[in-house]
């Protein structure tokens, strides 16, 4: 029997000099969502920000907790010192801004 899927939402995170992220960053970012979801995908992507390359991660969450997603969205970008995090849900996109 086919249930319900659930609304995807994806969090784009990017580095913090803009270059490749150092493990220990992965591995931070990783242990957040992970505290959080139980199930998530986390790609590595080429983000541009105002022209420039940006080493962007894209982390995948199946869930109706939006409003952990961007709990989680905040923590990233703070962790990381970004001014904003992506957050695509269901197709549409905004920015959590840290400020």
């Amino acid at each position: 029997k086919m249930r319900n899927g659930l609304p995807v939402h994806s969090l784009y995170v990017g580095s913090r000099d803009g270059k490749a992220f150092p493990d220990a960053d992965r591995q931070a970012v990783t242990a957040a969502v992970a505290a959080s979801f139980d199930c998530f995908t986390v790609i590595n992507a080429d983000g541009y920000f105002q022209g420039r390359s940006v080493a962007t991660l894209i982390i995948k969450i199946a869930t109706n907790d939006s409003a952990s997603v961007e709990a989680l969205g905040h923590d990233l970008g703070r962790l990381l010192d970004q001014q904003v995090v992506g957050l695509e849900t269901a197709g549409l996109y905004r920015s959590i801004s840290m400020g």
